[in-house]
Formats: C-alpha cells, structure tokens, sequence
C-alpha cells in the first residue's frame, strides 16, 4: 500500500463528493439550511452554516467510505473504480479525513460553540455508526436516528426550542428511510455476513418497524407541529417495502417527507397561517 499523499487525498475527497452527487444523497444539508432560513437567522450565520454543513457531509460520508472500503468493494451497485482506488489507498482516504474534518473545525470555529458541539457530535455518531452500529440489528436504525439529529442541528441555534422541534421530526423520519435502505442492501449484506436489522430479523419484520416509525412520525408531527402534517406523513404507510421496491420506495419517501418538511417550514413562516380551513 502506497503512503498517504495530498494528491491521492484530493482524488479520494473529489471521488467521494461526486459520488453523493450522484447518489443524490446530502439531502440533509437542505432540510438544515432551509431550516435555519426559516428560524429567521440572518444572512451571514446562514451561509457560514451552509459553509459548514457542506464541509461536514463531505467529513461524515468520507469517514463511512474509509471504514466500509472492503464490504463496498465486492458490493453491487457501488462505483467500482472509486471503490479499488481507495481501497488501494486507504492511508489518503485517512488523510482526507484529516483534513476535511480540519476544515470542519475551522469554520466551526470561527462561528462559534454551537457549531463547535455540533461537530463534536458528528464525529462521535459518524464513527460509532460506521464501526459498530451500522452492523448491529436496532442499533443501526437508533444510530441514524442520532444521525438525523446531529447533521440537523447544522441549521438552528441550540437554544431555539422551535428549531429543536423541528429537528426532532428529521431524526425520526430518518430512521424510516435507514429502515429502506437496510431493506434494499438486505441480500449484499448477508452476503457479506454484516447483520444489520433487516439481515438479522428479516425483510417483513423490518418492514413493520419502518411502517411504526411512520406512524410514530406523523403523532409527533400530529401533536407538535399540525394535525394536517401528520395526515400527509401516513401517506408513507402506502409505499411498498420489499427488497424489489426498495430503491423507488426510497425515492418516493425522500419526495413525500421534503414537500412536507418545506410545507412545515412555510406554515411556520406565515405565522401558523398556511392551513386556516384546518384550524
């Protein structure tokens, strides 16, 4: 294996944000920068935000890639080239690591502490998630659930209980959407012996936990937020969850949960106005 080098580390950064690109994956950098435009924050602190959010999903997706390079090089469905080369020099990929999470640190820095304890948090939950509980049954459910959480405080003040709130809500529906994508990975990852919740209890039985996190989600966002809301969310108990389905039933939820999460915003913009006939 070939040492680390800063152009290797440049190739394996650019490889991975590309990839995301593609993957259409990062979609949490939006929810949290619309979140923070919502709450009002002023133009300055949303971009420094947006500065970060971007820095730390290149962090957190880069650490994952590094962790897993040898199950995601005999997986289906992954860039092969991407995968080999890093998997040829995982040393750079480390290095990459290094110095995106410095990045990370320095623009958190110069914003403040709130943004400080929230890269603090990513890196305890990125590194538990990819060494540990992505691989154990419940766990890795309960881990993206932290995982919504912490990428979402990218967004709101750690003092704003209405952003809280709000990002509440994106933990739990994050867990529904890691409840699909455990579905879809099902047979490669009892190929490769890793035991996430769908390998270990099966595709039904991890099926009916995803359509209780449905439900759970629209109470919370029933009894918090507005009935309407939690209506529109139950919408997700008619998407399919089969291996088969897995990547259009993704899709489907990721287009159900952000037109709902944008009208949420819109409805606390105007003031709890957006829906006067529903009270």
């Amino acid at each position: 294996m070939p040492p680390p080098s800063l152009a290797d580390a440049a190739r394996v950064v650019a490889d991975a944000a590309v990839y995301r690109v593609k993957k259409r994956e990062a979609g949490n950098l939006v929810t949290s920068i619309s979140l923070a435009v919502a709450l009002g924050l002023a133009l300055r602190d949303v971009a420094h935000r947006f500065a970060f959010g971007l820095a730390l999903n290149l962090f957190v997706y880069l650490v994952n890639d590094c962790f897993d390079v040898d199950v995601d090089a005999h997986a289906e469905g992954r860039d092969r080239a991407r995968t080999r080369f890093l998997a040829e020099h995982v040393a750079s990929g480390w290095l990459g690591v290094v110095l995106v999470g410095a990045a990370c640190l320095a623009i958190a820095a110069a914003h403040g502490r709130g943004l400080l304890l929230v890269f603090a948090i990513n890196v305890v939950v990125i590194i538990a998630y990819s060494r540990w509980l992505k691989r154990m049954p419940i766990g890795d459910l309960l881990a993206m659930a932290a995982w919504g959480v912490s990428m979402a405080l990218v967004g709101t003040p750690l003092d704003a209980g209405d952003g809280l709130r709000l990002v509440g809500l994106l933990g739990l529906l994050c867990v529904v959407t890691e409840g699909v994508q455990v579905i879809r990975d099902e047979p490669t990852d009892r190929a490769a012996g890793v035991r996430t919740t769908a390998v270990a209890f099966g595709v039904g039985a991890t099926a009916l936990v995803t359509r209780l996190m449905i439900v759970v989600s629209a109470a919370y966002a029933t009894l918090l937020l507005h009935r309407f809301f939690g209506v529109v969310l139950l919408l997700g108990l008619l998407t399919p969850y089969t291996t088969a389905a897995a990547e259009r039933s993704w899709d489907r939820l990721r287009v159900l949960f952000g037109l709902t999460w944008l009208a949420i915003l819109a409805h606390r913009a105007l003031g709890g106005h957006l829906l006067p006939l529903l009270g």
